[in-house]
């Protein structure tokens, strides 16, 4: 304040240099007129007769020696820092230099003089004494009247910052005492350890629940138990798969499947297994319509048709634990149950098939512990592979297809889950077919079928399982006693393993006539036979210079072929599943044939109650969790806390400002809409980081459920919901935060508003991000995403009015328009510099293209733009990754 205020004595000496002249050249005129005419001058010195001692009289050096600093009446407590520039008064004997004339003006209350001649009013904001040579800026600690006539000290509960006109209100979130500069609401403080206080009582009230709930599961489970054996029941409908030649080619040429035929009956396991690239799983996309099979018939009970019809009666059960691992083995069970299940059958059988299912698994032990990870400990592994199994029992599924079942398993464990397939499917009569990789010969006597592919997806075996070294031994492979049979037969598909004929046996085609004529029958010696390693297109042993020019072709043109495939297809996809849609939304009454599982309106609140289970179940998580918001609304604080608006010198002072820093004088101190900018950026950062927790670390769990037929509708607006506690108390944090040093003027409620609708907008971008890329790169992206929306397009750098004037931004200025932290940081530079009275503010357009009136319309674009952001994650959520939602 000193420094400006002695700016201002400095350039102010303009004005009385243009006096002094007119003074010296009344005197050079040997005018009678005094030359100041409110002081007699005796002893008045001889006119200056040269050039050099009237130009002596022009310097501004001069001026400033007639004034004085005074302290400000009103404000003698404030040690000396309070003061004021006073006009030459008779007290003070100021002398005009070189000569002996002695000079005096006067100047009323409210207005400043720099010269005798000239009052000029001060303005709200400035402090104007009597006989004020400058005007001063209201001292910090005290408030002035708008007509600048006097001043206070800040009262008790209120604090004052530079250029106060009334005083502000600390509110009840700090103590401030008589003369206050400004706020410290460390009473904030005791405000979020309340707040976690309450968070940490109701968490305790919710354990209670969930125990008294606990409790009578195990009451259930234990009354069940002592009235009967549980055993699951068999199932109501079975099915029997037949497959005819079932292919799969690329449009590249390449064959991935051939010639696949057999049967897969109810009742029976079924252990597909062959060496790497023989298409085991393509053999069970191809089987549930996942993948477009290109040739071939699959019929279910003996009629052609396709077997996705029955999706909600086939179990999938992925190689990993997919789950969330947040919940209890009990709820994941029960969630299962409540969504696949059908209508008809009412909540306590349902529950009594989780219990069912939990007893058959061996889980009762274990019931009400959390799944876990590697961060929280949890059950083993052996238990996680149960649970993943059991999320599709529970669902009474007709088909059960597994994929590695006992990868990453020990061999006793891998037997344990072998043997539960085998019950399940015996004594449920299910069709149960599993992708396994070397098991134990433990494990591999489980299996009824045994069925092994080859290279190139051709079948080297298919039949009974105790049957296979028989059929082998009879084309010269025999198992030696000590080795696994399972491992045997792979390195026999794998062609590492010579025949006791001493020549190469073509395993496919001795399988095509072991089905022809019911034995095996080996090559004759001395002929060439071996296992085809590649079954794709043949080629010439020599090539011409026409079909070099063909492959050459068909190497350019093979991949654009099939891009435009794949596109078609995806179109295909999207646009039979949104007739499916438009279908079920006409026939909303109309029974599903198949199974009629619960509606959107019942699947919303299984998942949404699910969806708390997962957010709310650690309390110390949850903390931590919004000490991410504190913590980002704290550092933001401190860096704004100086941040404020002074308002610009009246323009008769500036008019007489040196050239140099004319431009500075005439422009007011304006830090607002950087507090805004820094608010937006940490609202966006935070807001992102919480908002992609939601969706980006369980799009495999999402992947799965929509497999098994849940809709995406229910499951956003489920988890949106339960996250809106989440935002709001977030929100809240932040807003504590952000007030604990920097000095607000708005209304706490209006700023907790564009905090709140701030976050809204960031997390929706959150929920975008995490739906189209990988959680390894969530956080780096999410960076880059903020800095681009939150600094960039933000009106700041480049300046929103540069945006809007410069042709150059014609064609991309509509980024600004839908970039939320531009309307965010609008939105608080408004209600910051509305409440300050500094006459430029309402009298004169404001900076940045910013007007008083479009406050709402900035909160309905912020809405509006979370809306868009929300949209968008749902789309990409439903239109990314389709392959893994069926």
């Amino acid at each position: 304040m000193f420094e400006n205020n002695l700016r201002w004595t400095y350039l102010s000496t303009i004005y009385l240099i243009c006096y002094l002249l007119l003074m010296t050249s009344s005197i050079a005129n040997a005018q009678s007129a005094p030359a100041i005419p409110t002081t007699t001058v005796p002893n008045a010195t001889p006119t200056p007769k040269s050039q050099d001692e009237i130009l002596s009289l022009l310097d501004p050096v001069n001026y400033v020696a007639l004034l004085s600093n005074k302290t400000i009446p009103g404000a003698e407590n404030s040690s000396g820092q309070c003061w004021y520039l006073s006009t030459p008064q008779p007290e003070d004997g100021k002398v005009i230099p070189n000569t002996n004339h002695t000079v005096t003006w006067n100047c009323t209350a409210g207005n400043f003089c720099m010269g005798p001649e000239k009052s000029v009013k001060c303005t709200a904001g400035f402090i104007c004494p009597e006989n004020s040579a400058q005007p001063m800026y209201c001292c910090a600690g005290y408030y002035c009247n708008e007509d600048a006539t006097e001043i206070h000290p800040c009262p008790k509960g209120h604090f004052c910052s530079l250029g106060s006109v009334s005083p502000i209100s600390c509110h009840n979130l700090a103590y401030c005492a008589e003369g206050s500069k400004s706020a410290n609401r460390y009473y904030i403080v005791a405000l979020v350890i309340l707040a976690a206080i309450v968070i940490a009582i109701l968490f305790a009230v919710k354990n209670k629940a969930d125990r008294l709930k606990t409790a009578k599961y195990n009451r259930l489970l234990n009354e069940q138990k002592m009235s009967h054996e549980m055993s699951l029941q068999p199932v109501k409908r079975t099915f029997d798969i037949e497959f005819e030649n079932l292919g799969l080619v690329l449009p590249s040429g390449i064959t991935i499947m051939k010639g696949v035929t057999g049967k897969l009956s109810h009742g029976r396991t079924c252990a597909i297994m062959g060496p790497s690239g023989a298409g085991k799983t393509t053999f069970v996309s191809l089987l549930t319509g996942k993948a477009k099979k290109t040739s071939g018939i699959i019929k279910v009970n003996g009629v052609e048709e396709n077997l996705s019809t029955y999706r909600k009666l086939i179990g999938f059960v992925p190689q990993e634990d997919v789950m969330l691992r947040e919940l209890t083995v009990r709820e994941i069970l029960v969630h299962s149950a409540m969504m696949r299940l059908p209508t008809e059958m009412n909540r306590v059988t349902k529950k009594q098939r989780v219990l069912e299912t939990i007893q058959f698994l061996e889980l009762s032990h274990v019931m009400d512990s959390i799944i876990g990870d590697e961060e929280q400990r949890g059950i083993s592994g052996g238990q996680r592979k149960r649970v993943n199994i059991g999320m599709e029992l529970v669902a009474e599924p007709s088909i059960l297809f597994l994929d590695e079942p006992t990868s990453g398993l020990d061999s006793s464990t891998a037997f344990e889950v072998c043997t539960l397939l085998k019950n399940v499917a015996h004594n449920q009569g299910l069709m149960v077919a599993a992708v396994i990789h070397s098991p134990s010969p433990q494990a591999f006597e489980t299996f009824d079928d045994f069925l092994l592919l080859g290279k190139g997806g051709k079948i080297i075996y298919f039949g009974p399982r105790d049957r296979a070294l028989e059929y082998f031994s009879n084309l010269g492979y025999n198992c030696p006693p000590q080795e696994s049979p399972a491992d045997f037969m792979m390195e026999v598909a794998s062609g590492k393993v010579k025949s006791s004929e001493g020549t190469d046996i073509d395993l496919f085609r001795a399988w095509e006539e072991y089905c022809k004529g019911g034995k095996a029958i080996p090559h004759e010696k001395g002929k060439s036979a071996h296992v085809e390693l590649d079954v794709g297109a043949e080629k010439p042993s020599s090539t011409t210079f026409g079909q070099k020019i063909k492959f050459a072709f068909l190497a350019f043109h093979v991949p654009f072929i099939q891009l435009l495939q794949d596109i078609f297809h995806y179109v295909l996809d999207v646009l039979l599943e949104f007739i499916d849609l438009i279908k079920r939304i006409a026939l909303c009454c109309v029974k599903d044939p198949i199974r009629d599982t619960p509606n959107v309106f019942i699947a919303f609140t299984l998942l949404f109650k699910r969806a708390c289970l997962q957010l709310y179940r650690n309390r110390t998580q949850f903390l931590l969790d919004q000490l991410l918001h504190l913590g980002c609304g704290a550092f933001i604080s401190l860096a704004v806390s100086n941040f404020t608006y002074i308002g610009k010198a009246p323009s008769e002072l500036c008019s007489v400002t040196p050239v140099v820093i004319a431009p500075a004088c005439f422009l007011a101190k304006d830090s607002l809409q950087q507090v805004g900018t820094f608010m937006a950026l940490g609202v966006t950062f935070a807001g992102i980081s919480a908002g992609g927790s939601t969706f980006g670390y369980e799009k495999v769990v999402y992947w799965r459920d929509t497999a098994a037929g849940m809709r995406t509708i229910p499951y956003f607006l489920a988890k949106f919901i339960a996250d809106i506690p989440r935002l709001v108390i977030a929100a809240a944090m932040f807003t504590c935060s952000f007030i604990l040093f920097y000095p607000y003027r708005s209304l706490i409620l209006e700023l907790y508003l564009i905090v709140l609708l701030s976050y809204l907008a960031a997390w929706t971008m959150g929920y975008f991000l995490s739906a189209i890329v990988t959680k390894e790169k969530l956080g780096l992206i999410g960076t880059g995403f903020a800095l681009g929306w939150g600094l960039v397009l933000s009106g700041a750098n480049p300046k929103l009015d540069e945006v809007v004037n410069n042709d150059s931004y014609v064609y991309i200025r509509w980024l600004w328009a839908m970039s939320a932290p531009r309307w965010e940081i609008e939105a608080l530079y408004l209600k910051e510099i509305d409440p300050r009275k500094w006459y430029e503010i309402h009298s004169a357009p404001l900076s940045n293209t910013y007007k008083f009136s479009d406050f709402p319309i900035c909160l309905r674009n912020i809405g509006i733009i979370s809306i868009g952001w929300a949209a968008a994650a749902f789309l990409a959520m439903k239109l990314s990754h389709r392959d893994k939602q069926k």
